[in-house]
Formats: C-alpha cells, structure tokens, sequence
C-alpha cells in the first residue's frame, strides 16, 4: 500500500468539516481523560474511584458473587440460547477450560463470603485478598477505561501522533509509533487499561500479532501513582523522581531487547485479519520529514471519517468494558487466589526462588535470599515483593533493588498475565511465565547497575 493510498482524503463518507471537529473535540476529551492532572489525579482516575471504587466500598464482594453467579448462568443458558443471541455469541462455544474456572469461581467466593468450606480457599491472604485489594480496582479501571478509551483510538488521536512517533518506536522497539500512546495510557492510568487498549487496536487490525504481544507485555507499565505508592511503602519516598526514571529507561532497552529474541521474535508479522504487514509497511515514515505532520493529520481525519455515531461508539466501550471485568474476575479469583494460596501455605515459592539467589550475590546485592524470594513473588502479584522486603529488611539497598526488578517485571498473574490471556491477544500462558523469567532476569542486571551507579 502506497503513502498517497494511506493519505487520500478522496471519498470520505462525512464531511471533511465534520471530521476535523470529530478529530479536535474527541482527541481533547481523551487527552484531557488521561493525561492531565486535577490535584494529583487524571479525570480518569477521579472518574473510576468516584463513581465506582468508593460506591461499592465493601459490597465488592457481593458485586463480586453476583459476577460469578452470572457467568455459570450465562455458560449454561449459552449454550441452549438461539445462535443469534447475546448469549450464545458470547458464551454458547465456551471452552472445558471457561467452564472449569467459572464454576470454580462460584465455589470459591462463596467460601470466602461466607468463611467455611476449604481454608487456604477463604482465608484472609488469598480469594479474600483479591477481592479486597484487586477486584475493585479492576473492576473501576475497566469499566471506565472502556467509556474513555474510544477517545484515544477511534477519532484520530493514535493515528496522529503514532505518525510522528513512528521514527523513534519503529528502529529501536520494532513497534509503530501510537504504541507510545498504550504507555502514557497505562503510566497515567493502569496497566489492565494500557492492555485493554492494545487488544483493542490488535482486534481492529492495527497491531500485528508480534506487535501486540509486545506491547501488552512489555509496555503495560504500572501507574504512576501506583508506583509512588510502591516506592513510599518500602520507605523510599526522596528518591522517587529519580526511581521512576530509572524505571521507565530500563523498561524501554528491556523492551528492546525482548522483540528480539524468543518466544516474542517467533510470532507473525500478520494482523488478526489475516494480512502480512510488509517491508513496505514498516519502513513507512522511518524518517522524520516536513510531510509528517500532513500525513498524520490526513490519517487521523480518515480516522475520525469512519465513526458514525459518537455515543455509539462511548456507548459500546462501556458495554465493552463492562462484559471484560465480567469475564475475567473468575480467573482472576481461581487462579491468582490459587497461587497466593501456594505461597501463603507451601513452600513452593522459596524452593523455587533459591536459584535467583546466587546470581543477585553476584550482582553485589545484600540479603540476595530474601531479594530473590521477594522478586519470585512479582510473578504472582505486584505489591507482594514491597510488602515481603519491608518485613524483611530495614536495609534501602535491598528495598531499592527489590521494588524495583518488581516494577520492572510488568508481568504479574493477578494483575496483567490474566487479562492479556482474557481479553485475547495472541500469546498463551507457558510464553508469559517465559517471557516474565527473561524479563526478570535481565532487569536483575540491569537494576543491579543502577543500585550502584545511583544508590550505594
């Protein structure tokens, strides 16, 4: 496809008067959703705690029993329902597997709510912890990142700046420029919003099938506000500027480094469609030129052309969002409660982490069998390696190097392995575990460097 196919403002279905203001007006309240603060928070964030996080408080869990009441009802009436139903789409072809978790689900948070059945099951640490801590937060990011998100991606703002950015991204990161946009949207946001966005633009053909996994499993970066609370938990408040961009450069060459080797370098070049992105395709735009604004501009214009309906489409994400958190709570429940079980009541997790060990010795970190069971620990769930080093160790070094391999990681079941398998990105579960490993263990070296360039 040629760049003056790509650019043509030929044939617009609405007027080129009123994609300009679609483009104008939609791109603004997304940028205004996302990325600018009002006392510390982005509208988004105020949007999510206000409306649904503080509403729910403590009925969480019964917001959390009637989603798994649902689902079984949903699989069972499914599969009976009329082919062209709701329920049939979406629930009438589930997998042996959907209807293990789901039914599981119920059983497991009906012990938690009511304290009786298996008591790793519903004790305080495991389905009660994430029903407690992780669900909400889900939940609210979820539901409202499906209303907002349409602002970022249906009205021209990705296509636009993803334009201009494509001369950095597409060298270095092998990725399209708009794939800085999931970044922002998951720094500023969430990291379950930047993956939801990027499933997004991967179903509407717009990521390939390497791209996407790379970007939800690599580039699905931890709020900002998440990681100052992270780094204020282990008691490093002073250096957090500092930590943070650290964190975000170590990120960036991890990045770098894992489109270019397995399992990430052995997916397609295709697009869900069907269709190989070629050279041509990727060398498009590799240099930044006079041109770029123009063909950025033209893109996005072509963009906002091919919406019809504004609340149609706002109304669509939240129905969207909504029907994700719905489906992924279940799994979330049973296997992330499963495995915070496994650490809590067996000693899986230390026997496992003890290789760790002697390479962070090497790396000339203190207390190495402690950083390494608490780095293990990231796998599972993001807060659980601050809140093991802090009853660990008073030493900021340990605290340092910890918290941050941890963030670094990106990777973590409860919080983003799941909704990446979930929302349906092409890459299985046995690749994350992989890619988290590689990921881990070139972050130790990496971290490693800045503790003693930066720390100690």
């Amino acid at each position: 496809m040629g760049e003056n196919n790509i650019v043509s403002l030929q044939n617009l279905k609405h007027s080129f008067t009123r994609n300009l203001l679609i483009f104008l007006f939609g791109s603004a309240l997304g940028i205004f959703a996302f990325f600018v603060p009002i006392n510390g928070k982005t509208p988004f964030q105020i949007t999510y705690e206000t409306l649904i996080i503080k509403p729910m408080g403590d009925k969480v869990r019964f917001a959390v029993l009637i989603i798994a009441i649902y689902n079984c009802f949903a699989l069972i009436y499914g599969k009976f329902a009329k082919k062209d139903s709701f329920f049939y789409k979406r629930y009438g072809n589930a997998s042996k597997f959907q209807w293990t978790i789901y039914f599981l689900a119920l059983i497991f948070i009906i012990m938690s709510l009511t304290k009786k059945g298996i008591p790793f099951i519903y004790h305080e640490s495991t389905v009660n912890y994430m029903i407690r801590e992780i669900f909400p937060f889900t939940i609210g990011c979820l539901v409202i990142g499906g209303l907002v998100i349409p602002l970022l991606t249906k009205y021209g703002l990705l296509d636009f700046i993803g334009t201009l950015l494509e001369p950095v991204m597409r060298p270095g990161l092998k990725l399209p420029g708009k794939a800085a946009v999931d970044t922002i949207a998951s720094i500023v946001g969430a990291a379950v919003v930047g993956i939801y966005l990027t499933s997004e633009l991967y179903h509407d053909n717009q990521y390939t099938d390497k791209e996407a996994v790379s970007i939800a499993s690599g580039f699905s970066l931890n709020s900002v506000g998440y990681c100052a609370f992270l780094v204020s938990y282990v008691g490093l408040s002073a250096y957090f500027n500092t930590m943070f961009i650290t964190y975000l450069i170590i990120t960036y060459i991890i990045g770098a480094i894992m489109v270019r080797i397995p399992p990430i370098s052995k997916h397609t070049d295709m697009y869900e469609n069907g269709i190989l992105q070629t050279d041509e395709m990727r060398r498009e735009n590799r240099k930044f030129s006079k041109d770029s604004f123009k063909i950025g501009f033209r893109r996005a214009i072509l963009k906002a052309d091919e919406s019809d309906s504004v609340i149609k489409d706002l109304g669509e994400g939240l129905f969207n969002g909504l029907m994700v958190s719905v489906e992924i709570i279940p799994m979330m429940a049973v296997i992330g409660g499963t495995m915070l079980a496994v650490y809590n009541f067996t000693p899986i997790i230390q026997i496992l982490s003890k290789p760790l060990a002697p390479i962070i010795s090497l790396l000339r970190v203190p207390e190495a069998s402690l950083a390494a069971e608490a780095i293990f620990l990231g796998g599972i769930e993001l807060f659980m390696p601050s809140l093991v080093v802090t009853a660990g160790t008073t030493l900021e070094a340990v605290r340092y190097y910890v918290v941050m391999v941890s963030m670094v990681q990106v990777l973590y079941i409860t919080e983003t392995m799941l909704p990446l398998i979930t929302f349906g990105l092409p890459v299985k579960f046995w690749e994350l575990v992989v890619i988290w490993l590689e990921r881990t263990l070139i972050a130790m070296v990496l971290v490693a460097i800045a503790l003693h360039l930066f720390f100690i």
